[in-house]
């Protein structure tokens, strides 16, 4: 009887044990397949994108807030293609022509109200749409370049990982590609919105190695146009019952201080 009672005492340690790891999976896989969720906009966000800048602006920002929303899950590379594409399809237009300024640096919001901007507008309205996406801020960047036709230009980069191959998006080219594959661009700086900045040295066939990195830098123009597209998305809070309109693994702390005050 003794021997038949330790069988059992056992048996119900082993099912506890095997019932708290099946409890423990189950939370894992729902955590690891939950559904990232964007804010739902009001009505009145894109009249008033419309009161302000006309209807077809107001079309292009809910456009642009569609395919964040109906991309939202799909996998990294799908991402970065479908945002790539769309944002390629935006008329490329002289800040001189446009703003009246020799180098003026628009935000997201600006761009597609406009619907056109330069290379730098094209790279940041891509940047910003992968971080409504859920891109990991720090895999993502700019690089400051130079074509094979001697011309200066700006590019959005990602990387996944240390050991990943970066990726280039450009509004000069259709395809997400390697860095090495664009061995047409010379690489001169890249930074990253925290301010690292990379000098990179450019062999000039693909192969290109960091010479210099500096933390914390002050890159003015980049600050400016961040706080213009706070200020933006600011302006659009009240229309939104107060209910954030960017979800939050992509808003900044001093907005938020805006929407809870």
């Amino acid at each position: 009887m003794k021997q038949h009672n330790t069988y059992q005492h056992y048996c119900l340690i082993f099912s506890f044990f095997i019932s708290i790891n099946l409890f423990i999976i189950a939370i894992c896989t729902s955590l690891s397949f939950a559904e990232k969720r964007f804010p739902v906009w009001d009505e009145q966000v894109f009249a008033e994108v419309e009161k302000r800048h006309g209807l077809k602006a107001s079309e292009r920002i809910r456009d642009l807030y569609d395919l964040i929303r109906n991309n939202l899950n799909k996998n990294e590379m799908e991402q970065l293609e479908i945002v790539n594409d769309y944002m390629n399809g935006l008329q490329w237009i002289a800040d001189s022509n446009l703003w009246k300024q020799e180098d003026y640096w628009a935000t997201p919001f600006e761009t597609m109200t406009t619907f056109g901007g330069d290379c730098e507008d094209i790279a940041i309205a891509k940047y910003t749409a992968l971080r409504l996406m859920g891109f990991n801020d720090d895999s993502m960047g700019f690089a400051y370049v130079i074509t094979a036709k001697k011309e200066r230009h700006i590019v959005m980069v990602y990387k996944s990982a240390p050991d990943k191959e970066s990726l280039i998006l450009d509004n000069l080219h259709p395809d997400v590609v390697t860095a090495k594959e664009r061995k047409d661009l010379m690489a001169v700086y890249a930074f990253k919105n925290n301010g690292d900045l990379f000098v990179i040295k450019d062999e000039g066939n693909g192969n290109r190695s960091v010479l210099a990195k500096k933390e914390n830098s002050t890159l003015q123009k980049w600050l400016t146009v961040k706080k213009r597209a706070r200020e933006n998305t600011a302006s659009y809070l009240p229309f939104n019952g107060g209910k954030p309109l960017i979800p939050e693994w992509a808003e900044p702390p001093d907005l938020k201080a805006v929407r809870d005050e």
